[in-house]
């Protein structure tokens, strides 16, 4: 399996934990575990593209200034707006693993759709960043 397919199954499994782990979390009321999975599925979205761009992710939890840089050298990416808030998303969903998964903090449901439309919006920007990459 060569980076860019390795990618592709990283992003894919970002979406699952979307579509089936934070959204069923959301509709049974568990707010804190749809924070965890909007966390973890920001974290896959960004490494699954950078292994796509060829990019060796470091092994910590957030990756955004090290994607938004790469998008910029190998993609060309000129949207700082948008790559300053998916950096934000990012660091801040990190932030917050810890204590939504551990019951440091408990979550409301205000802050876990908010944290699902975070990881709605990382996915389908990078996901549109590496298509119009492939032209």
């Amino acid at each position: 399996m060569n980076n860019r397919e390795k990618g592709e199954v990283l992003i894919s499994r970002a979406e699952r934990v979307i579509k089936r782990d934070l959204e069923g979390a959301l509709q049974e009321g568990d707010f804190n575990m749809a924070v965890r999975r909007a966390q973890e599925s920001v974290e896959l979205v960004l490494k699954g593209a950078l292994k796509t761009l060829g990019i060796e992710y470091p092994k910590v939890r957030d990756v955004g200034n090290v994607f938004a840089d790469a998008v910029q050298r190998k993609i060309g990416i000129t949207d700082r707006e948008v790559l300053e808030r998916i950096t934000h998303i990012s660091t801040r969903l990190s932030e917050e693993r810890g204590p939504s998964f551990y019951g440091g903090k408990l979550y409301g449901k205000a802050e876990a759709k908010e944290a699902h439309r975070d990881a709605q919006f990382v996915l389908d920007k990078v996901k549109g960043m590496l298509r119009g990459s492939t032209r």
